[in-house]
């Protein structure tokens, strides 16, 4: 339906033009400069989630799930699986508080360690290579 530029090629093609124009010109005013900075790492935020995105809430949905005991398929929209699984979290959160996982928590704690890693894989990845440096 749409035609070229992508919507990856379009954030590329403003990250490179902050980042070869924009910084070299702002560089003496502190706080242009480390706006831009910002902005070029928010657009670098926003390709690492439309890449990593829809694996990333699979991934979720089958473990939380699993978790909660629900047979429920993974949903067409991801906005739709965004909202179900937030409902989903409600539910694991009320779990948790109830206690119901003080007695056998791998399962709890591996999907928390693959949430955590996730997020840090869309975040700021130089966080899980610093990580594994210091293991």
């Amino acid at each position: 339906m749409y035609d070229k530029p992508s919507l990856d090629e379009l954030l590329a093609a403003v990250q490179v033009h902050l980042e070869e124009n924009v910084i070299p010109a702002v560089k003496e005013n502190r706080k242009l400069y480390f706006q831009t900075l910002v902005a070029i790492n928010l657009l670098k935020v926003s390709q690492r989630e439309l890449d990593l995105a829809s694996g990333h809430l699979q991934a979720e949905w089958q473990r939380i799930t699993g978790l909660l005991e629900i047979d429920k398929p993974f949903p067409i929209h991801l906005d739709a699986a965004r909202a179900q699984l937030a409902t989903f979290n409600a539910a694991l959160i009320e779990k948790i508080r109830n206690g119901e996982f003080d007695k056998n928590a791998q399962d709890l704690i591996h999907h928390l360690k693959a949430i955590t890693i996730e997020q840090l894989e869309t975040a700021n990845p130089k966080f899980l290579i610093q990580g594994e440096k210091n293991e």
